[in-house]
């Protein structure tokens, strides 16, 4: 699998929702807001039997095809969209706004 793809996978979601969650309480206790920016788009389409679809950016550039592209479906949807372990240091490190997942 290509070495970019070692990295935990991120989409603009987690990142969404990670600003939002921090905002909010943020608002709550008069700290400053952070601003949402996603410097890095990818999607990952599981296209059935025929294997999977890869890219990278906001104007979509194919990465990885069919198995290759299936097999980081897989591990995506079964370890990277995961939360952390039940330990406090790991749960609050990436739940910091600033936390890049995917460089």
């Amino acid at each position: 699998m290509p070495d970019r793809c070692s990295q935990p996978f991120q989409n603009e979601h987690d990142r969404l929702g990670r600003l939002a969650g921090h905002n909010a309480a943020a608002e709550l206790v008069d700290l400053p807001l952070h601003p949402y920016s996603q410097p890095k788009y990818v999607t990952c389409l599981d296209l059935g039997p025929w294997g999977a679809l890869y890219t990278e950016g906001w104007d979509p550039q194919v990465s990885l095809l069919r198995e290759d592209a299936k097999s980081l479906k897989r591990e995506i949807t079964t370890k990277w969209i995961y939360p952390p372990a039940p330990d406090r240091d790991a749960a609050f490190a990436v739940a910091n706004p600033d936390f890049v997942v995917v460089p």
